[in-house]
C-alpha cells in the first residue's frame, strides 16, 4: 500500500475546513489538490470542494440522496453534477463498529471499509452508557486515534487504510494499493476520506 492523500481538518469559531493534498512516499502532505470550508453545526447535506485557497472554482462535492437521511447514499460529483461515486453507512453493522461501503460511478459495490479496532469500536460505543465511569470511559476513548481498513468487496482482501496520524487534531492519511486507487477517480477517495471525519463528528 501507498500513500496517497493527506486530508487535515482545521477548526474555527464558525466553519470547519478541510485541506486535501497528495502525499509524498513518507506519507507526509505534498501539493494542495482541493479543499472545503463546512459552516459549523450546518447540516451536512452537501459538502462542496473548491480547487484552491480562492474558492472560486468548484471542484467536485458530495452531497446526500435525501435530505438528512444519515443513513442513505452520498454522491460524488464533479462540478457539472456527474457522478463519480457513491459511498454509504451501514446502519446494522455500524451499532457495533462503524462500517460503510463505496461504490462506483455505475453503483457497483468496490469497497467495504470499517474501523479496524473492534475492541475500541465497541468500548467507545458502549462504555459512555455505564453509569459513573461512563464519562470517563468518553474521554479516555477520544485520545485513541481512529482507524479504518479498505477491504475489496470482490477478494475479501484488505487493500488500504485511512489512518488519523495526530492525536490531537484531525490529519489523516489515506494509504491504498495500486489496483484499488486506479479503480476510482481519486475524488470519489478525496470526499470520503472527509465524510469519515465530518459524518460522525470525529
Amino acid at each position: 500500500m501507498k500513500p496517497r492523500l493527506v486530508i487535515q481538518q482545521k477548526i474555527t469559531a464558525f466553519v470547519n475546513k478541510y485541506k486535501i493534498y497528495s502525499s509524498a512516499p513518507t506519507g507526509e502532505s505534498d501539493a494542495l489538490m482541493a479543499l472545503a470550508q463546512q459552516k459549523r453545526l450546518a447540516f451536512k447535506e452537501k459538502v462542496m470542494f473548491y480547487a484552491d485557497e480562492k474558492r472560486d472554482k468548484l471542484s467536485f462535492t458530495f452531497r446526500a440522496e435525501k435530505v438528512m437521511d444519515v443513513h442513505g447514499r452520498y454522491f460524488v460529483e464533479d462540478a457539472s453534477g456527474k457522478t463519480l461515486g457513491m459511498f454509504k453507512k451501514e446502519f446494522m453493522k455500524s451499532l457495533v463498529n462503524s462500517t460503510w461501503k463505496v461504490f462506483d460511478a455505475d453503483g457497483s459495490e468496490r469497497f467495504e471499509v470499517k474501523e479496524s479496532n473492534q475492541i475500541l469500536a465497541i468500548v467507545r460505543r458502549f462504555g459512555g452508557e455505564l453509569p459513573i465511569i461512563g464519562l470517563f470511559v468518553e474521554i479516555a476513548t477520544a485520545f485513541f486515534k481512529y482507524h479504518f481498513v479498505f477491504i475489496d468487496s470482490s477478494s475479501g482482501q484488505v487493500v488500504g487504510a485511512y489512518r488519523k496520524t495526530t492525536l490531537l487534531r484531525d490529519h489523516y492519511v489515506l494509504e491504498i494499493d495500486d489496483t484499488a486507487w486506479e479503480s476510482l477517480d481519486w475524488r470519489v477517495f478525496a470526499g470520503f476520506g472527509v465524510a469519515l471525519d465530518a459524518l460522525q463528528s470525529r
